[in-house]
């Protein structure tokens, strides 16, 4: 086995373990966030991604094996209305009113 081999396969190696903790945080989260909760009741953490972030890990594991690598940048949700403005607009385009100036 070469070295460049023997690097591929501990990334894949290390790449699983990021998986398998994903899987134990994310079923940690559901245990937490039934019981977890502040002074006013309400829930400590908002969604997943404060509990264990994945695309951190990812990004960790490949950067270590990769010289090249351009880490993922974490992509912030669009809200439906917002989804839904942007198919209007992209109608709009596609479907100009006639007469319309």
């Amino acid at each position: 086995m070469t070295l460049a081999e023997y690097e591929l396969r501990m990334e894949s190696y290390e790449l699983k373990n990021v998986n398998k903790r994903l899987d134990m945080a994310t079923q940690a989260f559901f245990n937490a966030n039934v019981q977890a909760v502040d002074n006013d009741g309400k829930p400590i953490y908002k969604n997943f991604d404060d509990f264990y972030d994945y695309v951190s890990a990812i990004n960790d594991v490949r950067s270590k094996y990769e010289p090249n690598y351009v880490p993922i940048k974490k992509t912030k949700k669009k809200s439906k209305t917002d989804v839904l403005i942007d198919r209007i607009k992209t109608y709009k385009k596609k479907h100009p009113k006639k007469g319309a100036n």
